[in-house]
């Protein structure tokens, strides 16, 4: 076997600081309640895309007159 490069390897504190952060935007990510988000954005703006997905979802559906 040959020994490995010493310049190739990465050390256990460099391993650590690199996955340190990555673990940090993980959990941040995973903390926002993204639907809830969404939700909030979809009722504070009205964005016209969100009235357009829904005529489409509901096209076939006959209306009922109360």
């Amino acid at each position: 076997m040959n020994p490995a490069n010493p310049e190739v390897v990465m050390h256990l504190g460099h391993r650590l600081v690199l996955a340190l952060p990555i673990v940090v935007i993980d959990t941040a990510a995973f903390a926002v309640p993204l639907a809830s988000v969404l939700l909030a954005y979809i009722l504070l703006a009205r964005p016209a895309w969100v009235r357009d997905r829904v005529d489409r979802l509901y096209r076939g559906v006959p209306r009922q007159v109360a």
